[in-house]
């Protein structure tokens, strides 16, 4: 099974049917659930993602029926969240070398520490993962799993 490390981005991305990219993130979301990928994440994933379904509830991008399917269906997958400890001084530091926000730098801390896949939509991320020499693929770009 393939570890990966899913930022926020992938799940919004088949969230909110405005979004570009929907393809390659509903393909991630198969693949959780038949189990094909095993998620690794900061801790702060579920919450960086009810944050941003919430604000997507106010835009009006998407209703709370939506909104509690995609938390329901990310209820019914497992996933392993890295102790904050181990990783949010080295996120830290990250985060000011590359200017990326500390969430979007734990995601890379985060694969980085597990020597797993960062799959994101973040332009940013991919850059700062492909400088510290850490898989990354793009939603777009995804292999067959």
């Amino acid at each position: 099974m393939i570890e990966v490390v899913l930022d926020a981005s992938v799940v919004l991305r088949w969230a909110f049917e405005d979004e570009t990219d929907r393809t390659g993130a509903v393909r991630v979301e198969q693949a959780l659930r038949e189990a094909r990928i095993r998620a690794v994440e900061p801790p702060l994933f579920l919450l960086e993602v009810a944050a941003a379904l919430e604000r997507g509830m106010r835009e009006g991008r998407i209703d709370r029926t939506q909104s509690d399917a995609v938390l329901g269906a990310l209820d019914q997958v497992t996933f392993e969240e890295v102790d904050p400890h181990a990783c949010a001084t080295a996120t830290f530091r990250l985060a000011l070398v590359t200017g990326l926000r500390v969430p979007d730098a734990a995601y890379v801390e985060v694969a980085g520490i597990r020597r797993a896949t960062l799959v994101t939509a973040d332009r940013r991320q991919r850059e700062a993962a492909e400088q510290a020499g850490i898989a990354v693929v793009a939603i777009s770009d995804l292999p067959p799993w």
